[in-house]
């Protein structure tokens, strides 16, 4: 226990590696003084008393709603209960979809911190609710005040700051709740211990823990781990089964990684111990069993375990991956409204004069825009660049904002042939078209598909170098424009025949794999020694 509290110092200065966290809500300050107050006490309450904390953030969203509702002067006034005040400001048309659903999001939440839980035939008064997902919701409250100070109070500060989890006063906080025999902090304390095991695989320059550090670590998960689970702390089988299962903790006859994950699955109300489990399984060669365990969290509507079966089953079974695209769309899943909108930019492209293929393309943007899906500024580019939008982009524009949205879309959206084409279309972002090329290459199905990538890459590569006079490439040049010309591309063959071809050809600019660089002296006279060396051994 005395190790414990002292230990207490090096948990302050591991946080000194990381920014610090104050006035997360100061922008509120002036002008917005109980949303301030009640933003303040949900963070201060946020690991030492979820019930208390989500209280708090109730208040906060039925207080924005009165803030809001004055500001867009709405008659008759907001009034009811909190889910009609909600729903007042949705049927205003003036406030941003996204804002209304994080809205009724805490208002859920916040309902479910006052009411009992029946557990085993008992009512109870607490409720447990992880630090992560205390923290998750956090950020959902500082979001809708940004917008909200934005909106009501044009703050430019509060719409570029970003909620930073409170650091040494929180840690405080928690070992005083924890040692007082408070379980959820004991857990917020384990959850903490396990997530710095978790980060800390750096190795070099950037290495700044010891192996003791790591060992203390371990010792303080155990502890405060234990000590939630000895207090009854129902989340804490599946974190006793995550430290298991990943080596932060070692197995012991009595509790491995697998009984732990069963225990968990007994608590499991939002699927995140079946996902874990899953995961888990399938590690160990249980495929089967681990996918039905994801499935059962998907069906819960768990969102991560939605995209693990979406990126499944987009490209070998599309009835199914329409299923669990609809599923993630009836639950919200902000990933599920970048993949409706795709999945209607390809029912267009079948049929491009359909003016109700038009339509419903517009409506799935307009509602992922709205949810701030990921990467849909990347279909947004695509729609308004064909004509299909109330804007039009010119190919660069286009080509402009895919690139700059392409590595926010989901995983299993094929963008990179969509990329490619329009980036070899357009001027510049040669860096981006030889990452995917590899890629591109090995999923086109026929040989004059390949052979029309491959002239295609060779042809932006010459580009580049005639800029650049020296650039890097996926593959030697040559071979590029030789394999194109020997599966019938008729440009690739005429451009090798050519005088231009022919003299570029025995440039020496060309790199495969990496940019030409020049050598340093100590780096030539290594090289001078091994060929000597290597001439030595040959004449032996």
């Amino acid at each position: 226990m005395v190790r414990m509290v002292c230990n207490f110092n090096m948990m302050a200065n591991d946080y000194s590696h990381e920014k610090m966290a104050t006035g997360n809500f100061d922008f509120l300050r002036y002008e917005f003084i109980e949303l301030y107050q009640q933003a303040v006490q949900a963070e201060k309450y946020l690991y030492s008393d979820s019930q208390a904390s989500l209280a708090k953030m109730r208040l906060f969203v039925e207080l924005a709603c009165h803030e809001l509702g004055k500001y867009l002067r709405l008659r008759p006034p907001v009034h009811g209960e909190l889910r009609n005040k909600i729903n007042m400001l949705e049927t205003s048309g003036k406030v941003e979809p996204w804002v209304i659903d994080v809205m009724h999001t805490l208002r859920d939440a916040g309902n479910r911190s006052v009411h009992l839980t029946e557990i085993n035939g008992h009512f109870v008064a607490k409720l447990s609710v992880s630090a992560s997902r205390m923290e998750n919701l956090m950020r959902d409250l500082h979001d809708v005040a940004k917008y909200l100070a934005s909106k009501l109070g044009g703050s430019e500060v509060a719409s570029t700051s970003e909620w930073i989890k409170p650091a040494e006063s929180a840690l405080s906080e928690l070992v005083e709740q924890a040692l007082s025999g408070q379980r959820d902090a004991s857990y917020a304390l384990a959850e903490y211990f396990y997530e710095q095991l978790a980060s800390k695989v750096e190795t070099g320059a950037d290495k700044w823990w010891s192996k003791t550090i790591y060992a203390d670590w371990q010792r303080d998960l155990a502890y405060w781990l234990e000590k939630a689970h000895s207090q009854g702390q129902p989340q804490s089988w599946l974190l006793l089964a995550k430290s298991y299962a990943s080596g932060k903790l070692p197995e012991t006859s009595a509790r491995d990684a697998k009984m732990c994950f069963k225990k968990a699955l007994e608590h499991d109300d939002d699927g995140q111990a079946a996902l874990a489990f899953g995961l888990y399984l399938q590690q160990n060669s249980e495929q089967t069993r681990g996918w039905q365990l994801i499935e059962q969290a998907a069906d819960k509507g768990l969102h991560e375990a939605l995209c693990c079966l979406q990126k499944r089953d987009s490209q070998r079974d599309k009835s199914r991956y329409l299923t669990w695209l609809a599923k993630g769309l009836e639950v919200n899943q902000v990933a599920a409204f970048t993949l409706d909108a795709f999945e209607k930019l390809q029912s267009l492209r079948q049929t491009p004069e359909c003016e109700g293929a038009v339509k419903a393309l517009r409506s799935a943007v307009i509602t992922a825009v709205a949810k701030r899906a990921p990467g849909i500024e990347f279909i947004v580019a695509i729609q308004q660049g064909n004509g299909w939008g109330n804007k039009e982009l010119s190919p660069d524009e286009m080509v402009k904002q895919m690139v700059a949205s392409y590595s926010d879309l989901p995983d299993c959206i094929f963008y990179q042939r969509e990329l490619f084409d329009a980036v070899c279309a357009a001027q510049g972002h040669y860096d981006e078209l030889r990452k995917i090329y590899r890629y591109v290459a090995s999923t086109v199905a026929s040989g004059d598909d390949l052979a029309q990538v491959q002239f295609s890459m060779a042809m932006k590569a010459i580009e580049a170098f005639k800029q650049n006079r020296n650039v890097a490439i996926p593959e030697p040049l040559h071979l590029l424009l030789q394999q194109s010309a020997d599966a019938g591309h008729s440009e690739a063959r005429a451009y090798i025949n050519s005088s231009e071809g022919k003299a570029l050809l025995k440039k020496t600019g060309f790199v495969t794999g990496g940019r030409m660089r020049t050598k340093s002296a100590e780096e030539k006279a290594k090289a001078k020694n091994k060929r000597k060396l290597a001439q030595k051994s040959r004449r032996k």
